[in-house]
């Protein structure tokens, strides 16, 4: 009896020096959006959207990838000249952010909740890469199943991009007197536990 409640005490305690396998989750494309907005000629502000997402959270890395051919400024012939004068889409395909994510805003045990967090971002568009920081909160609204928005506009700087060249070039194409420079964008994101 002393043998097998010692041999039982040695596997729980093997048992509990191995590490938690983290879980992967997959973004939910059908549940999960992105949008942005143009201010031209000063005063018309427009909102607009990617129409696809595609993102990995493993073991707290987060990739997401945005195919920039999914592009929906609901005119066809604008989408067409973003694609090949701003995005390069030709060479450049995808436009991703990736991030570290820590695991307790995800893998908490909690059922539910909300926790706010600055996220580190690596962005990149059209050939550039930029270091920026997302304001978020992070919902667990189902024990499999996390929801990340924006609290607040994520700041998309053409300058750092090296995208003026072909927001000049959008400007006279469509006979504008200005574009901003500076974009806000805004997602609401939920991945799901594979």
């Amino acid at each position: 009896m002393k043998l097998y409640t010692l041999m039982s005490s040695v596997l729980v305690a093997a048992a509990l020096a191995v590490p938690a396998q983290a879980d992967d989750w997959t973004l939910d494309a059908n549940s999960s959006s992105l949008h942005f907005v143009s201010v031209k000629n000063d005063v018309v502000a427009e909102t607009h959207r990617f129409t696809e997402l595609q993102g990995q959270l493993n073991d707290g890395a987060l990739e997401i990838s945005i195919p920039v051919s999914s592009i929906d400024t609901a005119i066809p012939i604008r989408n067409e000249r973003m694609l090949k004068h701003l995005f390069n889409a030709a060479e450049f395909e995808l436009v991703t952010a990736t991030a570290q994510v820590p695991s307790e805003l995800y893998e908490t045990d909690t059922a539910t909740g909300t926790f706010p967090a600055i996220i580190p971002l690596t962005v990149f568009i059209a050939g550039e890469t930029v270091e920026l920081e997302a304001a978020v909160q992070i919902t667990k609204i189902g024990p499999d199943r996390v929801l990340a928005t924006t609290s607040q506009p994520l700041l998309i700087n053409a300058q750092q991009f090296k995208l003026i060249d072909g927001i000049n070039q959008l400007q006279e194409i469509a006979g504008l007197k200005a574009i901003d420079h500076v974009v806000p964008v805004t997602f609401s994101v939920q991945f799901e536990r594979d």
